[in-house]
């Protein structure tokens, strides 16, 4: 069956794709996929101008909070996956066109886990100063993010890969690295989690702060529903990754559609939009060059950024958004 299938695909030419197995969300269609994704694109352009028009206001106010554009920049990638996707539907023999959406849907993503792990720390800080801020933790960090840029840059040119290439041993190979790389972005997920069940369940240290605005009980709530719902799709699509392939005429319920729109762009909606009604910039918001223990409650929100030095604004590169 298997070289059937290659001596098949070996006809057409590189890249190569198989109709015969199984795939989350399957192949896209004109019918069933385009007005699903018309509707998702509309929900990510709304959301785009929602982070990016707090983000310029906010600017404008002199109030620092990266946060509001990474999440605009996010929108906007999701906005491309989409675009690729309704193309993908209406071309269904351009398989360079499958290959760009499934490398935006699985891509971008990457700026919801950066956000929440960085909410999750500024929370873990200020609740216990001195573990928040101890310098081996500090040094992990942009560890963290090194191995987190390396797996998605695997994960990319393996996923490319597979589709240039009727080698078993390179898609073997290609597939165990695209494994490897997804099951780092569920551990870079599971860092928020331990960080939010230390926040929550350990006695809060004598000099714990607060910072931006309302308590820090609203800041667990809605760090606590972000850290569920990205989890949720990490574990996702881990879990898929590594499930043996099922062929197209029985595919399993996590390939389905509904699986796929709702799991892996439903819950993402649910995060960034709840960001915004709760306005996660001014709730989490931190003094500019915040790098040791008492810097969150040194300035309020409504205090000028300008009010500390140039050197201290660029003090620490982990509290910059």
């Amino acid at each position: 069956m298997t070289i059937t299938l290659q001596a098949r695909e070996a006809s057409h030419g590189p890249p190569y794709v198989s109709y015969s197995v199984a795939s989350i969300g399957g192949h896209a269609t004109i019918h069933q996929d385009i007005p699903v994704c018309a509707v998702l694109l509309l929900v990510y352009i709304v959301g785009a101008i929602g982070n990016m028009s707090i983000y310029r206001l906010n600017r404008r106010k002199g109030h620092k909070f990266l946060m509001s554009w990474a999440m605009f920049g996010f929108c906007m990638s999701r906005v491309g996956t989409f675009v690729l996707r309704i193309a993908s539907a209406t071309r269904p023999g351009n398989v360079r066109l499958a290959i760009a959406a499934l490398i935006f849907s699985n891509t971008g993503v990457l700026v919801i886990y950066i956000v929440v792990l960085l909410l999750a720390l500024r929370v873990f800080r200020a609740t216990h100063p001195a573990l928040g801020w101890n310098r081996s933790l500090g040094k992990a960090l942009p560890i963290a993010y090194g191995l987190l840029l390396g797996a998605i840059l695997l994960v990319i040119a393996f996923t490319i890969l597979s589709f240039y290439t009727l080698n078993p041993t390179l898609r073997t190979v290609a597939l165990w690295v695209q494994r490897a790389a997804i099951l780092y972005l569920l551990i870079f997920n599971i860092m928020s989690l331990v960080l939010l069940l230390l926040s929550s369940l350990l006695p809060r240290a004598p000099d714990n702060e607060n910072f931006g605005t309302g308590s820090m009980d609203s800041k667990l709530i809605i760090l606590g529903i972000a850290v569920f719902f990205s989890n949720f799709i990490a574990a996702f699509r881990t879990g898929t990754s590594w499930a043996a392939a099922r062929p197209a005429s029985n595919p399993a319920w996590y390939d389905s559609k509904a699986a796929f729109y709702v799991i892996l762009f439903g819950f993402e909606i649910i995060i960034n939009y709840m960001f915004l009604f709760t306005r996660f910039d001014k709730r989490f918001w931190v003094p500019n060059g915040s790098n040791k223990p008492g810097d969150y409650s040194q300035f309020g929100l409504d205090d000028s950024t300008a009010s500390k030095t140039p050197e201290e604004d660029k003090a620490s590169v982990q509290d910059a958004v």
